[in-house]
């Protein structure tokens, strides 16, 4: 059976799409096509279809992965994906990229506005509870859940990715025991362009020029909401991420 023994689990709009094709740069590693394959987000898909997507993968790569960012969730009526994940896979290592709660919540509300999902606006002036678009920020619960199911969660910044790439991934590749044949050239590449969003955002509606912000109050709300949260990942898991709630 071929299935993937590495998984990049998100959170959603923190980076996985780069990083999944940074690691697809190493003979170490092959990613799946498409990368979010979202199997285990639905109790009814086929193992074996699942499976099919990594046939392809060379007999001497170390790690075989996919990226689903909507694996990093809490459980869902009877969907625990935690759960689901280490029943079919095992204790695999996991990948898991953060980054500041309130702006991701931002980048996930515009990418569903852009999606016709949201109402189009300038500025964001109330906390939505739509889309999970709170929930998916919840970093400290939802890691808190996945860590009695694995033993090897590799965590990242996106802050981090952005001011050394290369720095990131040699980590990556420390924590998982293989030797990094990546350059820091094999890096300079993006993943998603904010000026093409922009546009992108500007054809939606033309009367906007720039992508939507949030309101000063909305931000503070945010910010009071994942408090609590990002000061733990700051003292349970040592991560400099108190600054996202200054």
């Amino acid at each position: 059976m071929t299935l993937p023994n590495l998984l990049i689990v998100g959170a959603q709009k923190c980076g996985t799409t780069w990083m999944h094709r940074a690691l697809n740069k190493s003979d170490h590693f092959w990613g799946s096509t498409p990368k979010e394959l979202n199997f285990f987000n639905h109790p009814g898909n086929d193992l074996a279809a699942y499976e099919r997507h990594f046939d392809d993968a060379p007999g001497n790569v170390t790690f075989r992965y996919e990226s689903t960012p909507h694996y990093f969730r809490m459980p869902k009526g009877d969907i625990d994906l935690a759960a689901r994940i280490r029943e079919t896979l095992g204790d695999i290592p996991l990948i898991l990229l953060l980054r500041n709660p309130v702006d991701r919540y931002l980048s996930a509300y515009t990418h569903h506005m852009m999606k016709s999902r949201l109402p189009v606006v300038e500025e964001i002036t109330e906390v939505s509870q739509n889309r999970n678009l709170v929930s998916f920020g919840e970093y400290y619960r939802i890691l808190k859940h996945f860590q009695p199911q694995f033993s090897n969660i590799s965590i990242h910044l996106l802050d981090d990715i952005i001011a050394d790439p290369h720095a990131v991934i040699s980590r990556i590749f420390s924590d998982l025991g293989v030797e990094c044949d990546i350059t820091p050239k094999d890096l300079q590449f993006r993943s998603n362009d904010k000026n093409r969003k922009q546009r992108s955002f500007g054809r939606i509606n033309p009367e906007f020029t720039s992508l939507p912000v949030l309101s000063p109050a909305v931000r503070e709300q945010l910010k009071d909401h994942y408090r609590e949260g990002v000061l733990k990942l700051q003292s349970e898991f040592g991560l400099n991420v108190g600054h996202w709630v200054a």
